[in-house]
């Protein structure tokens, strides 16, 4: 919790159906030991609930980050949109599969990684956003280790792959209000 302390949520049993499944990627450049890491996660939304299905984690180059969005949309098909950071590797990926693999949409993040986080840290606090088992997902524990440390740890990508998934699911859009002629006007989309 914010305040340092932790706190335990209960377990749910994975529903059979979920209403949305999505994929959300944040690409790096290099696959060497200095470069950050590549990150694709699965994630299921039942309701209020936001459930961490799967997830792909290493340093990759391009054509390893291309096998590795192949092989995540080919073991989770129910997934149809697949959230691409537009940085780094990403817009490389998004021209190699488009024909390919149908959903891959460019994500160009707002604000800094420090005010995305914020911006979902209520659905997390609320008890809203579930990790699977260690048992059966053993990167869970790097996952957790990450957010804990964030933004002070080594790495984000992992943080960065969830704010993406769970803003898409969470954002209001906001009405545009345009002053024209010193009048007020609010447009609606068509």
């Amino acid at each position: 919790m914010p305040d340092g302390t932790h706190t335990s949520i209960a377990a749910i049993e994975v529903p059979l159906h979920v209403d949305e499944q999505i994929q959300s990627w944040d690409c790096a450049f290099k696959d060497l030991q200095t470069s950050d890491y590549v990150v694709g996660q699965v994630w299921a939304r039942v309701g209020a609930c936001y459930l961490l299905g799967d997830q792909v984690r290493a340093r990759m180059d391009l054509p390893a980050t291309i096998k590795a969005v192949r092989d995540l949309s080919a073991k989770w098909p129910g997934t149809i949109a697949k959230l691409i950071e537009d940085k780094a590797n990403g817009p490389a990926v998004i021209q190699i599969l488009g024909l390919e693999i149908p959903g891959l949409l460019p994500v160009n993040p707002s604000g800094g990684k420090i005010a995305r986080a914020v911006a979902v840290s209520p659905l997390i606090e609320a008890g809203n956003v579930y990790l699977p088992h260690p048992l059966y997902a053993p990167w869970v524990d790097d996952f957790i280790e990450e957010c804990a440390a964030f933004p002070n740890g080594a790495h984000d990508d992992q943080v960065d792959a969830m704010t993406q998934a769970l803003l898409r699911w969470n954002l209001v859009p906001i009405e545009p209000i345009v002053y024209y002629n010193g009048e007020l006007y609010q447009i609606s989309p068509i």
